[in-house]
């Protein structure tokens, strides 16, 4: 989806936000967690189809996540909230050129 949006406004939409009549919607509106501006974003047909396999397969109601979390939502921790940091060693780096 090339929507310019951010990855965290992109795990807060609902299936609201992108479904109407039972179709996924060619344009949606979200509003931006950083600046809480709204912001309209176009979703082209192969987004759309793609989409709506997603939700043929996921299920859900228009207040469910598009793409919920495989963490219970109290069990997450952010980086920044205190867990260990581990650096990366030589041998943890992919060798040159990728993996």
């Amino acid at each position: 989806m090339d929507s310019k949006l951010r990855g965290c406004d992109l795990v807060r939409m609902k299936i609201g936000d992108i479904v109407r009549g039972g179709e996924i919607r060619s344009r949606a509106l979200v509003v931006q967690k950083k600046t809480g501006r709204p912001v309209q974003f176009e979703l082209m047909e192969t987004a759309r189809k793609s989409l709506r396999a997603w939700l043929e397969r996921r299920g859900g109601t228009l207040a469910d996540y598009v793409f919920p979390s495989r963490v219970a939502r109290k069990a997450y921790q952010h980086l920044s909230a205190g867990a260990p940091r581990r650096g990366m060693g030589n041998r943890d780096r992919p060798a040159p050129g990728g993996l």
